[in-house]
């Protein structure tokens, strides 16, 4: 595959790039010190200027959507990327965003709360429902997503035309690009870090140590990332499943040293960090986890040998 974007591809990069800078995406404690900072402001600015609309677009596809995504999970604040640059295009680009993706009915989902529409992925297929008021309850959580579970006979769901399999390889995609984009986020908020903190007289970016694993993890998230382009260029299902248990398979040893590096202040709410691994930490579980994707990817790859 190639790895470097289009001409078009590289303009919305760069034009993205730009709005991530304003004021909306800035990082700042949620009003009511909660886990997250839902900003409605630069959700409204993407969607307005047709940002979630990309993979409809011929020169930019799938492969841009998903370095969108990667891109916004990085970010302190909180936007709803994933399902409706994704996973919109195949069930019906008439449904409401934000777009809320739910893979058990019984258990919370994120996004529900600020979600105009919900997707169920299960058994029986693709079904979606337009979310009306009072149709979700919100639930107390640390995962750093606004998460509520649906009243039930509140919404009522309808089939999508839509092959599930195909729907549920693209949301792997959608699920690992969101993931490596959280763990580049909190990468980088660890890195500022170490290079600004002092110990000993030294920054403690300057030890050996620290480089190495902060090195080792970059690498991890790189090799994610790359990992998702090629599933969203490929769309092969063993790809798509390769992607998503790399990165969760991968997450555990990365939150581990983002945190001791960080020390205790990567659990307060003064300090981004949290914002970024403890939504790793429920994705981590997404689509059965990592040892489930790779099992899905193994039994791909021999069904096509």
């Amino acid at each position: 595959m190639r790895f470097a974007p289009n001409e078009d591809q590289a303009a919305f990069l760069a034009v993205l790039d730009q709005l991530a800078q304003a004021p909306e995406a800035a990082w700042k404690p949620a009003p009511g010190w909660e886990r997250f900072d839902w900003s409605a402001g630069l959700d409204a600015l993407l969607e307005q200027n047709g940002f979630f609309d990309c993979a409809a677009e011929e020169t930019l596809g799938l492969v841009t959507a998903a370095a969108m995504t990667y891109r916004l999970a990085g970010l302190p604040v909180l936007v709803e990327c994933a399902a409706s640059s994704m996973l919109r295009p195949l069930c019906g680009p008439d449904l409401p965003r934000p777009v809320a993706v739910i893979e058990d009915a019984g258990r919370p989902a994120p996004f529900l709360p600020v979600a105009r529409s919900a997707i169920l992925l299960s058994g029986e297929g693709v079904r979606a429902a337009v979310l009306g008021d009072g149709a979700v309850e919100t639930v107390e959580n640390i995962f750093a997503y606004p998460m509520g579970t649906l009243r039930r006979g509140e919404a009522g769901f309808r089939p999508l035309d839509a092959d599930p399999a195909t729907v549920r390889d693209t949301w792997r995609v959608a699920l690992a690009a969101e993931m490596a984009g959280c763990l580049k986020g909190g990468l980088d908020a660890v890195v500022a870090h170490v290079r600004d903190r002092h110990q000993f007289g030294r920054p403690l970016g300057s030890f050996q140590v620290i480089q190495h694993r902060l090195a080792a993890a970059a690498t991890k998230i790189e090799a994610s990332y790359f990992l998702v382009l090629k599933a969203a260029q490929s769309r092969d299902p063993a790809d798509a499943a390769l992607a998503l248990g790399h990165v969760q398979d991968a997450s555990t040893r990365i939150v581990y040293d983002l945190h001791q590096f960080m020390g205790a202040m990567g659990l307060t709410l003064e300090h981004p960090l949290h914002r970024w691994t403890y939504r790793a930490r429920l994705l981590r579980s997404a689509l059965g986890g990592a040892g489930a994707n790779y099992r899905a990817a193994s039994a791909r790859r021999w069904r096509a040998a």
